[in-house]
């Protein structure tokens, strides 16, 4: 396998479990338990990909030094650890252990936010991609990943066509939130 591909493999890693985190600490904050769904989910992936990721480097041991593939295979090993971190806080909501009010507080003072909604039938993200929408640019929140049916895609490309029923997960700054709603939305600024 080429040095990319795993490369790559390990990006998806550090992405998927800094993106479970964000998400643990949001259903956390509210109480959601379909967002802790999701991080559940995410880390049923996240355990195949590093399965994967660990068999491509146990097959680079004839041609690399084997200090260097236990480093990496440990740095894989920390991802794979921040995201079952992220699944034990998702437990704890699914299990209706509310926030201390502390961490509520230190949580709703943090200036980035994680968002869910749903793509609305009259909404102006219908059937255009990611990078069209200049979220990021605009509002300062950025698509982290796109339930369409039952397929999860994590970190969309920006070619990525949002459609009607696509659950959407963004993360950016808290000023943005309402915004990213209502684009997302648009029925929850004028109820038809």
């Amino acid at each position: 396998m080429s040095k990319e591909t795993i490369a790559s493999m390990f990006a998806q890693l550090k992405d998927l479990s800094e993106m479970m985190v964000d998400l643990a600490y949001s259903a956390l904050l509210f109480e959601s338990e379909e967002v802790a769904d999701h991080v559940i989910d995410m880390e049923k992936t996240v355990e195949i990909l590093h399965t994967e990721f660990e068999l491509a480097i146990l097959g680079l041991r004839d041609e690399r030094p084997i200090n260097g593939l236990l480093g990496i295979l440990r740095i894989g090993g920390a991802a794979k650890g921040l995201a079952s971190a992220a699944s034990a806080m998702a437990d704890i909501v699914k299990r209706g252990v509310r926030a201390h009010p502390v961490i509520q507080i230190a949580l709703e003072r943090s200036e980035e936010t994680i968002t869910v909604a749903t793509v609305a039938s009259n909404s102006s993200v219908v059937g255009k991609a990611i990078r069209e929408l200049g979220l990021e640019d605009d509002i300062g929140m950025h698509i982290v990943a796109v339930k369409s049916g039952d397929y999860w895609t994590y970190n969309p490309a920006g070619s990525f066509k949002l459609n009607i029923g696509d659950l959407v997960i963004a993360h950016g700054y808290a000023e943005g939130r309402e915004k990213f709603l209502n684009l997302i939305d648009p029925s929850r600024i004028h109820p038809d």
